[in-house]
């Protein structure tokens, strides 16, 4: 028995190897997703039976990034006469569609686009060779004439469409989530018929949450915030597309911007340099200088509502989130104590919902930010234990670190200065900040203009629809969306970062920043008397 035993190991041994080359050897490297289907069509009363013969598969799985149909042998299904009848056969182009669908993205569209002389068609409706469209559930392809009905396609991969009213599934394309925030999510959307993509901000109405009213989300204010954005018309502000007003939500369709917030460049680098923030300042300061003119207050002007249209260093700035901005006529005055604390203006703290404040408020906001461009790090903050954030803001007295400011210039130090001053009367104003010795660069005053002229919108470049539409939900119950749509000649500009909710707090550095700066000696706070 005991010689016996060896053998008996490695005949185990043998045996365990065995089953386990068999089965590395039968066992797939990996499981293909199978993200959409193309479902035969039968014959019916509204359109021709196609096929040929009775035994086609009954549906075609589409696996790769791209599906193409036509009558060339390289395309994924080749349509012969053998398959196809041949008075429709005929009619197809070499290559008559193309299916694409970019797997490395979550919840992207399927795009068909229209290869053809004798066209595709979607649900009847012709795309035109050269065209793309959003291929949703259940849509029917026609090839050569809207009654050759070939395939329906089928969408495997989840989407959103059945949870946002049918008047807007029916238009736009729900993707992924771009952001959230205290009253709003904000989504990636794709309009079906152009492919452009959008942002929707989706703002539930007003919840009563232990009794009271979440007043972010009291319906008065989002149809304010929304009579903002359909009045204003800049290059250096947000578009709005269109909005959806229904019982449960407004839902805000806003163009896309490529750069992102300022806030994430100016973490991302750190600070920005004095050449590039005065490029994007004088964006900002034209931007509310309109929106005055226009006798609106922002209110909550910060880098995370400071969006760039790109990347590059000559990207057009746009403001966005008005929920805060309120009209001001001749006898118009606002009291109420709102915006982001660390940019809130000092009579707005000391308004305490008695005293009136005016527009001057959006220059200290601006002046905030024109700090933090420059030195990445905050003016106030609560984590400054010396005063009581409110303290610091009412009396003017900035944190001021000597590390972070030796390498700025003087006329940038006393344009912040004069932003930041607590008397209104004697704050700078939009007019005299554009004139400024600092702002007075000629190649950055060029680069502007260039850029505004460019986006420059022509008055009836728009016009404004207003209509209801009656549709059912999900549930077979009646629902009715009021649509106010923006049409517009122009395009929009593309991006897939950006986040118009209100946001959750974010932090840039607070303190001086520099591990090496003593903050007995470097670092003070600053109001009438700048330390240079």
């Amino acid at each position: 028995m005991a010689e016996e035993l060896p053998d008996c190991e490695n005949t185990q041994t043998q045996t365990q190897n065995s089953q386990l080359e068999w089965s590395q050897q039968n066992t797939p490297s990996y499981i293909p997703t199978i993200w959409g289907r193309l479902y035969s069509t039968k014959a019916a009363k509204t359109g021709k039976h196609c096929w040929k013969t009775e035994n086609n598969p009954e549906y075609y799985d589409l696996i790769e990034p791209e599906f193409t149909l036509g009558r060339a042998l390289n395309c994924n299904f080749v349509a012969k006469n053998s398959v196809i009848k041949e008075n429709i056969t005929r009619n197809v182009s070499k290559q008559h569609f193309i299916i694409r669908r970019d797997m490395s993205e979550s919840l992207c569209p399927t795009i068909i686009t229209d290869l053809s002389y004798n066209g595709t068609f979607i649900n009847g409706e012709k795309i035109g060779k050269g065209n793309s469209q959003v291929l949703d559930d259940n849509d029917i392809i026609s090839v050569t004439h809207e009654l050759v009905k070939i395939f329906i396609f089928k969408d495997l991969l989840k989407n959103e469409q059945d949870k946002v009213p049918k008047a807007i599934s029916k238009k736009y394309y729900i993707s992924r989530t771009l952001g959230q925030g205290a009253c709003g999510i904000v989504k990636l959307v794709y309009n079906k018929l152009k492919c452009t993509k959008y942002a929707m901000k989706i703002i539930k109405k007003s919840r009563l949450t232990n009794g009271q009213m979440n007043n972010l989300n009291d319906p008065q204010k989002i149809m304010n915030e929304i009579n903002i954005m359909k009045s204003v018309r800049h290059p250096c502000i947000i578009s709005t597309e269109e909005v959806f007003d229904s019982q449960e939500a407004v839902y805000i369709v806003l163009e896309l911007m490529q750069g992102g917030e300022l806030f994430d460049r100016i973490t991302k680098q750190g600070h920005l340099t004095e050449h590039f923030t005065r490029f994007l300042f004088r964006q900002m300061v034209l931007a509310v200088k309109y929106l005055h003119s226009r006798g609106i207050t922002h209110r909550d002007l910060k880098p995370e509502n400071v969006l760039l249209e790109s990347k590059g260093d000559d990207s057009l700035v746009k403001i966005t989130d008005f929920g805060l901005s309120k009209f001001v006529g001749e006898d118009s005055f606002m009291k109420t104590m709102c915006g982001t604390p660390l940019y809130l203006a000092p009579e707005v703290l000391t308004a305490n919902g008695q005293r009136c404040y005016g527009p001057e408020v959006d220059v200290w906001s601006l002046g905030v930010i024109f700090f933090v461009c420059l030195v990445g790090y905050l003016p106030f903050s609560s984590d400054y234990k010396d005063l009581s954030l409110k303290d610091q803001i009412v009396n003017g007295r900035y944190r001021f670190s000597h590390t972070h400011w030796k390498g700025i210039s003087l006329q940038a130090k006393l344009l912040m200065k004069r932003m930041l001053t607590v008397q209104v009367e004697r704050r700078i104003t939009l007019n005299q900040i554009l004139n400024h010795i600092w702002m007075q660069d000629h190649d950055v005053i060029l680069r502007v203009e260039k850029l505004l002229s460019q986006k420059v919108l022509l008055k009836d470049m728009t016009h404004l629809t207003l209509s209801s539409k009656s549709t059912d939900d999900e549930n077979g119950n009646p629902e009715t969306v009021t649509v106010i749509s923006l049409v517009a000649t122009g395009k929009r500009a593309l991006s897939d970062s950006f986040n118009s909710a209100e946001p959750l707090p974010k932090k840039l550095r607070i303190g001086s920043g520099d591990k090496h700066d003593d903050s007995t000696t470097s670092n003070s706070y600053c109001s009438d008397d700048l330390i240079i």
